[in-house]
């Protein structure tokens, strides 16, 4: 299904220059849909470089696996993060979960941190298992885009850009206005814009994770893992790492000197990889198993420190003001989400050609 200028989602990035990496086949998706190497390789050219602050206890502030302590329960994150804390022989390594749901159009890649607390500075925010995303929305060659032309970029052309921010939608878009979506609904407005840098590996948004050992009370909302494109300011106190997707490091190897050479006020000399995590066959699996300790209901984990029962999975999110779109919009039905929320897409189909999470 093909639409024109119909509604569609929130914020977008700039392609600055050529994109260098291998490019996936327009001719090839468009029969069948993305293999799994495929995606793999696309959620790694697009992945996000991360800009994460941390508090003084940064061993919580560190986006890692769901299972980081060998086993599936989310009654026990919060008392055993702090065994991996630095000075630890557990290993601890950044991870990032991705998703990458296609349409005739587009591409809609997600990629999803999740830490072990939500420990914002007094108690009101308080809750055990945190999980947060992003959704980057990315034009497919071959399609004309608002303004007519044709995406030429083998590897499409990113669009847009949604962070969730303590359940509200943070909406980025890119400087060229020309090319931004209209809104759609009288909610709807782009938050600003933000930044990519391209290099051998891809095209990579910048992006900012908020630590947990700030106010709950932020004027910012820079609190509890909130994210939002990084504006190039640094790390507040000067106390942040740098994540790129690669090889991911062990935080605790070598007796845990990372934990100090590594960090600094952004330094990107400093970077340090994360793993890429398929959400498709990890956690999403796990989503009905209730035999489990991870969940409490559908889409929410588990959690008895804090607020019980606070954190909720991707399929599980839901935004302010926008609840009547339902529930996992994000993930499962990602272009039904943009054509809602905002106009002028230019060409824009919703119909999936590769969407594993379409049966919830």
């Amino acid at each position: 299904m093909w639409k024109k200028g119909s509604k569609a989602l929130a914020a977008v990035i700039i392609l600055g220059a050529t994109l260098v990496a291998p490019a996936v086949a327009p001719s090839k998706a468009a029969a069948a849909g993305l293999s799994a190497s495929e995606q793999s390789r696309l959620a790694e050219y697009w992945s996000p470089v991360l800009y994460q602050d941390v508090g003084n206890n940064p061993e919580g502030d560190i986006p890692i696996p769901v299972n980081f302590d060998g086993d599936w329960s989310g009654l026990n994150n919060w008392d055993n993060i702090g065994k991996y804390a630095k000075g630890s022989s557990l290993p601890l390594k950044p991870s990032v979960y991705w998703s990458v749901v296609e349409s005739d159009t587009h591409y809609f890649i997600g990629y999803d941190l999740f830490y072990a607390t939500h420990d914002p500075r007094g108690t009101l925010g308080d809750h055990e298992n945190d999980m947060e995303g992003m959704m980057f929305t990315i034009r497919k060659p071959g399609t004309a885009k608002k303004d007519g032309t044709k995406v030429t970029n083998p590897n499409g052309e990113l669009e847009l850009a949604l962070m969730p921010r303590h359940a509200k939608l943070g909406m980025y878009g890119p400087a060229n206005k020309a090319v931004q979506y209209d809104p759609g609904m009288s909610s709807v407005y782009y938050d600003s814009n933000f930044t990519t840098e391209t290099n051998a590996s891809g095209t990579h948004p910048l992006v900012y994770s908020a630590q947990n050992d700030e106010s709950f009370l932020e004027s910012d909302g820079d609190f509890g893992h909130a994210l939002k494109p990084y504006n190039g300011k640094g790390a507040k106190g000067k106390s942040g790492y740098v994540f790129q997707a690669g090889t991911p490091v062990n935080l605790n190897a070598s007796g845990g000197q990372l934990w100090d050479s590594k960090i600094g006020n952004f330094d990107d000399s400093k970077r340090m990889g994360y793993e890429l995590i398929p959400l498709e066959t990890s956690l999403w699996p796990l989503r009905n198993d209730f035999t489990l300790d991870l969940w409490s209901s559908y889409g929410t984990f588990k959690g008895d420190n804090g607020r019980a029962n606070a954190a909720n999975a991707p399929w599980g999110w839901s935004f302010e003001n926008y609840r009547d779109l339902g529930s996992g919009r994000m993930l499962y039905d990602p272009a039904y989400l943009v054509d809602k929320l905002f106009d002028g897409l230019g060409e824009f189909s919703l119909t999936y050609r590769t969407n594993p999470y379409s049966g919830q």
